[in-house]
């Protein structure tokens, strides 16, 4: 409901992959980056967020996250820090992945790039050529400087709905 046109917030996306590693590149047009959140704050703030199905064929009519689904957020940092990794979900593995997701930002006038090299085992996933996955990559978006709060998400995923991993999309890992 807060969202007021592309101008606000729009986003684009791409991936790649290799044996070791998801790399995702995100680039995202605001009219103003807001990041004072940290941890798993940070979607209370400009940042990015991977809803990752590591299982999707045996759970593909499954309308409720299990422990095979994932989410990561990605932030370039709060007040000029570094860049951090957090995941939400499994609850049961949820904490800090800023050691092992690697990742680089850039600003320009009303846009902003994050890419991120994530290991596969940060999703639990061997990947192969022709490997399934669900999908949705998102983008938080805060214009208020003085309260850390999400006010808009925009998706890959138009029906996005965190907890059932149904409203994600389908990727195919090719070579």
């Amino acid at each position: 409901s807060n969202w007021s046109g592309p101008d606000d917030l729009q986003a684009s996306y791409a991936a790649v992959w290799d044996y070791n590693y998801l790399y995702l590149g995100v680039k995202v047009y605001d009219d103003k980056y807001v990041q004072n959140a940290t941890g798993q704050d940070m979607y209370k703030g400009d940042s990015v967020e991977v809803l990752l199905d590591a299982d999707l064929y045996n759970d593909f009519y499954t309308n409720k996250l299990s422990p095979d689904d994932y989410q990561l957020g990605i932030s370039a940092g709060a007040g000029g820090s570094s860049p951090e990794a957090f995941l939400w979900f499994p609850s049961n593995v949820a904490g800090s992945r800023s050691s092992q997701v690697t990742t680089g930002f850039a600003t320009e006038d009303g846009l902003y790039r994050i890419e991120s090299r994530i290991p596969w085992s940060v999703f639990g996933v061997t990947p192969y050529a022709g490997m399934h996955l669900g999908l949705a990559v998102s983008v938080s978006d805060n214009d208020n400087t003085s309260a850390n709060e999400q006010q808009t998400m925009v998706s890959s995923a138009p029906y996005r709905n965190l907890l059932d991993p149904t409203s994600w999309r389908e990727i195919v890992l090719s070579k």
